[in-house]
C-alpha cells in the first residue's frame, strides 16, 4: 500500500511538472502582445513630382470644355461643347471618351439622352454626373447621369432659370450640384431622384468641395452691372447652412476675408483620427484655415508665408486641388501651376503651355485615378483645348 501511495505521488508530481513546463514553453512561443496604441495623427506621404506627359488637342474654336472624369487610366470622359474638324468639316460633340489609345467621339449616348452642355463633371466607380445647361434663351439647368455598369446615359432638364456650375460626390452614391441664384440639386443614392433646394443666397454657386455628404463647402460669386465683384463661402453641415465669409459684409464672419483677398475657390481635407479640418481658400491672397471638429474658430496662415509666390508675382489663385494635405495643386492666372508636397511649393512647368506669363487660359479641375495618373484640361489659346495625362513614375 505504501509503495502504491508513493508511486501515485510521484506520478502526480511528474504530471504537475510536465504541465508547468508546457505552460512555460507556450508562454515563450506565444507571448502576450500588448494592444496597439491608437494613432494620434494622420500621416500623408509627400506628393509625387516625377511623371511623364501626354497631351492631346481635343477641341477647336468655338468650343467650351466643362470637365474631365476618369474611371481608370484607360477609361475617361471629357464633357462640354466640343468642336472638331474631321475631314475639314466643323462637327460638334457633347463629349469624348478616352479608350486608352485616343479620344473617341463615341460616348455611348446621343444628344437626346445627354440633354445638356456641361460646365462640370465628377463621378465614382459606378456613376458619372455631368452638369450644365440646355441651350435655350435664357438657359435652364440640366444634367446627365452616366451609369458605368451599363454604359447608358440618362438626361434631366429643369425649369428654374440659370445654369448648374459644379457637382460633387462622396463616392457612395450621393451627388450635389449647384449653380446660379443659389440653386442646389441633391441626389442621395444611385436610384434616387434629384431634389431641388434653394441656398440662402442669390449669388451664383460655382465651386464645390466636400468631406462627406454632411460636410460640404461651396464658393459663390456676385457680379453686378456696376462692375462690383463680391464673393461668399458657404458650409452645408447636414441640413444647416453656415456662411463662412462674405466680402461685401464681413461682420460676424468666421473667416475674415475681404474684397482685396478676392477669394475664388475652397479646398478641404479632414483628418478622421483627430477630427481636424484644413480649409484652403485660394484667391488674390491665399490662405489655410485650420480648426477642430465643427468649431468655427480658425487658425489662419497666409500661403505666401510658406512659399506660395502667386501674390508676390502679381497673380491670383483660381483653382485648388487637395488630394491630401501633402499633395496640393494650386493653379493661378497666366498658367501658373504650383505644387505643395508637404515641404515646399514648386512651380510645375507644363510642356506645350505658354510660359511667358503674359497669356490667359481656362483651367479645369485636375482628376486623379486610383493608380495616381492625372487628367486635366486646359485652354491653350482662345477656345482651343487640350487634355494632359500625367503618368507618375
Amino acid at each position: 500500500m505504501k509503495e502504491f501511495r508513493m508511486n501515485r505521488r510521484i506520478s502526480l508530481l511528474l504530471i504537475l511538472v510536465t504541465i508547468l513546463l508546457i505552460a512555460s514553453f507556450s508562454c515563450k512561443i506565444n507571448p502576450v502582445i500588448p494592444p496597439e496604441e491608437e494613432p494620434t495623427n494622420c500621416f500623408y506621404p509627400a506628393g509625387n513630382r516625377n511623371y511623364t506627359w501626354r497631351v492631346d488637342t481635343v477641341a477647336w474654336f468655338p468650343s467650351w470644355l466643362g470637365g474631365v472624369w476618369a474611371f481608370s487610366d484607360s477609361d475617361a470622359y471629357v464633357m462640354g461643347e466640343i468642336f472638331q474638324r474631321p475631314k475639314g468639316v466643323l462637327t460638334g460633340y457633347l463629349g469624348l471618351h478616352w479608350n486608352g489609345k485616343d479620344w473617341d467621339t463615341n460616348i455611348n449616348g446621343t444628344v437626346e439622352e445627354i440633354k445638356h452642355v456641361a460646365n462640370d463633371v465628377t463621378g465614382d466607380d459606378q456613376y458619372m454626373v455631368s452638369v450644365g445647361n440646355w441651350s435655350i434663351d435664357p438657359p435652364k439647368p440640366a444634367l446627365g447621369e452616366f451609369d458605368h455598369r451599363t454604359n447608358k446615359w440618362k438626361g434631366y432638364q429643369f425649369q428654374i432659370q440659370g445654369e448648374l456650375r459644379s457637382v460633387w460626390t462622396d463616392g457612395k452614391g450621393y451627388f450635389i450640384a449647384v449653380g446660379d441664384n443659389g440653386m442646389v440639386y441633391k441626389k442621395d443614392g444611385y436610384t434616387a431622384e434629384w431634389i431641388y433646394q434653394k441656398a440662402p443666397t442669390d449669388y451664383s454657386l460655382h465651386s464645390l468641395a466636400g468631406i462627406s455628404k454632411d460636410d460640404i463647402y461651396m464658393s459663390a460669386t456676385q457680379n453686378l452691372v456696376t462692375g462690383e465683384h463680391n464673393t461668399q463661402g458657404w458650409k452645408l453641415y447636414k441640413n444647416s447652412w453656415i456662411k463662412l465669409y462674405d466680402t461685401k459684409d464681413t461682420s460676424g464672419m468666421p473667416l475674415q476675408l475681404t474684397t482685396s483677398d478676392y477669394p475664388n475657390e475652397m479646398g478641404v481635407w479632414r483628418c478622421s483620427i483627430t477630427d481636424s479640418l484644413k480649409l484652403y481658400v485660394i484667391g488674390d491672397q491665399s490662405y489655410l484655415f485650420e480648426s477642430k471638429g465643427q468649431q468655427l474658430e480658425f487658425r489662419k496662415t497666409n500661403l505666401s508665408d510658406i512659399g506660395l509666390p502667386l501674390k508676390a508675382n502679381g497673380r491670383t489663385g483660381v483653382r485648388v486641388n487637395v488630394f491630401t494635405p501633402n499633395d496640393i495643386w494650386i493653379i493661378g492666372t497666366r498658367y501658373n501651376f504650383y505644387h505643395w508636397n508637404g515641404e515646399n511649393f514648386i512651380k510645375m512647368l507644363v510642356p506645350g503651355l505658354p510660359a511667358d506669363d503674359m497669356q490667359f487660359g481656362w483651367q479645369l479641375r485636375l482628376v486623379k485615378t486610383k493608380s495616381g495618373k492625372m487628367f486635366f484640361g486646359t485652354e491653350v489659346s482662345s477656345q482651343v483645348y487640350v487634355i494632359y495625362q500625367m503618368t507618375f513614375i
